[in-house]
């Protein structure tokens, strides 16, 4: 079912938010009663809503809406000079600070650990793995 508003978030110490799919506006859920269907973070200036729709995982950044169902394409990259990354989906991108850019004990060949300290990394792994994409969407759209 699509829905036109969904509730984002629904962890403790994280603020409950009502997105408007239609304008990409956000606000306070206020005990207003609309369905759990995903989250939403920051990521420099910038809100991102990821949430079940109709089946699949849609991001959405302001007005602009994606699909992360394979028809659109889907970058994550590190400048491990600069210290950045950069996300691109569609011919949207954003270039912003790398989570370990300030982390002295930083090591480039360890473990990576984007996927728990950027979100839009997650969003990167989502695309790419049908099998936990899937698992996603069955949670949110209960």
């Amino acid at each position: 079912m699509i829905e036109s508003r969904v509730l984002l978030n629904d962890l403790p110490g994280k603020p409950q938010l009502v997105l408007v799919k239609l304008t990409g506006m956000l606000y306070p859920a206020g005990g207003e009663v609309v369905p759990f269907r995903g989250c939403v973070n920051r990521v420099e200036d910038k809100m991102f809503s990821l949430y079940a729709e109709d089946g699949n995982l849609m991001l959405q950044l302001g007005v602009r809406r994606w699909p992360l169902d394979g028809s659109v394409a889907v970058n994550y990259t590190h400048d491990f000079n600069k210290k950045t990354t950069t996300f691109s989906i569609g011919n949207f991108s954003v270039e912003y600070d790398a989570w370990w850019a300030f982390d002295p004990a930083y090591n480039k060949f360890a473990p990576e650990r984007d996927e728990d300290e950027d979100p839009l990394a997650y969003v990167y792994a989502l695309r790419n793995d049908d099998q936990r994409r899937s698992e996603v969407v069955r949670r949110w759209s209960v």
